[in-house]
């Protein structure tokens, strides 16, 4: 077990998968409870916990060092190397941010001073198979709040995970931080940075490269729209397993020298890929409240995305934002960016200041943080420690 040297022993364990699944959002509600006052420790299964690029200050990481193939199947050596890592650190609340490791908390935190455990569930595809849902159902009661990203997430968990009370789930929006994406700097430094022509209209996407964000579809869409604009571009940021199957597709689709592949950038950089996009692009047919499209719109972008899950609860607004296609539809995700296309920068600019405004009044870093710390004070009281539960 990989450590670094601890200051004092916290109470709270934000338990992760790996380094290098470090999210955005994580990194967010960490910093903030740094600001109120909280010293969470990050576990991680797999992976160095040097490696950690969220550990700072008085928030140190551990890890348990196991490889990726020992912690994908069961074992009971996993829970016990949890169990002594809960109990070395006087662990009183677990939060878990995925399925796997929130049933490995369940049962090493038997036995320990852990009295609470929260999940967050990001997406409505945690419970894909009877498998989980069955493991899910028999380790509710284990569970002392389910916090949910979004209004559609919660409804799909209730609908999958029959012993899971409603009391026991709360919905916590994603939010952002959005003083980090006003830079100022012209469009044609961040787009001298990721190597793509000062000239011309720029769609972008920041997404993993995987099945449910689409990309194919985004590019048979792109290539149609480079018909009747060719001065048009897509940047593709991000890196994935799908990587050499898109540029084989840009390939045949003969569109190879219009896509820029820009592979995976630090989170910090992200501010900076965005200034260089006049549209925000995002055709995911999953999402439970996407943070991409979040960090977009807090850039100051317009959007095109998909009427999927949590999405809808982003675009519930008076205020025009974008548009939302149907997911897997090029024809309409085609139409929606020629709309677009053929904009005036007054149009796209006015889109993308109520994006902005809608951001910084409903999807903020500060309430989400402020939603999460209510419920770990809760849980650090006195008398959730004797085993009361939570309002």
């Amino acid at each position: 077990m990989k450590e670094m040297a601890p200051k004092k022993h916290p109470k709270i364990l934000f338990l992760l998968d790996h380094p290098s699944q470090d999210k955005h959002r994580h990194r967010y509600l960490l910093e903030g409870l740094l600001e109120a006052g909280i010293s969470p420790v990050i576990g991680y299964f797999c992976g160095n916990a040097m490696d950690s690029s969220m550990a700072k200050g008085e928030i140190r990481a551990v890890s348990l060092g196991l490889s990726r193939a020992r912690f994908k199947a069961f074992r009971p050596s996993t829970v016990y190397r949890l169990k002594r890592l809960i109990s070395s650190n006087q662990i009183s609340v677990i939060h878990c941010q995925r399925h796997r490791a929130t049933v490995n908390a369940c049962l090493a935190m038997a036995g320990t001073r852990a009295h609470s455990l929260f999940y967050t569930v990001g997406s409505t595809n945690v419970l894909r198979n009877w498998n989980r849902r069955l493991v899910l159902n028999f380790i509710a009661r284990r569970i002392t709040w389910v916090t949910c990203v979004s209004a559609a997430v919660r409804e799909y968990m209730l609908k999958n995970a029959f012993m899971l009370k409603s009391d026991k789930t709360v919905v916590i929006r994603n939010g952002v931080d959005i003083k980090k994406f006003d830079l100022e700097i012209p469009q044609r430094e961040a787009r001298n940075w990721l190597g793509i022509p000062e000239k011309g209209f720029c769609f972008g996407i920041v997404a993993r490269l995987k099945k449910a964000k689409c990309h194919d579809t985004l590019l048979r869409a792109f290539s149609r729209l480079l018909h009747q604009a060719q001065d048009t571009r897509l940047a593709i940021v991000g890196d994935g397993p799908l990587e050499g199957r898109l540029k084989r597709l840009c390939n045949e689709l003969q569109i190879s020298d219009k896509v820029h592949f820009i592979g995976r950038i630090e989170h910090k950089e992200v501010p900076l890929a965005l200034r260089a996009f006049d549209c925000f692009v995002h055709p995911s047919f999953r999402e439970g409240l996407s943070m991409a499209i979040l960090e977009a719109m807090a850039s100051g972008l317009p959007v095109i995305t998909t009427n999927a899950d949590g999405v809808r609860e982003i675009f519930d607004t008076n205020l025009k934002i974008g548009d939302m296609v149907i997911p897997m539809d090029q024809d309409a995700l085609f139409a929606s960016m020629l709309e677009f296309r053929t904009m005036s920068p007054e149009q796209l600019m006015d889109m993308g200041e109520n994006a902005r405004k809608h951001v910084k009044e409903n999807f903020t870093r500060q309430a989400m943080v402020k939603a999460y710390v209510r419920l770990y004070q809760k849980a650090l009281s006195p008398g959730s420690e004797k085993g009361e539960s939570l309002p």
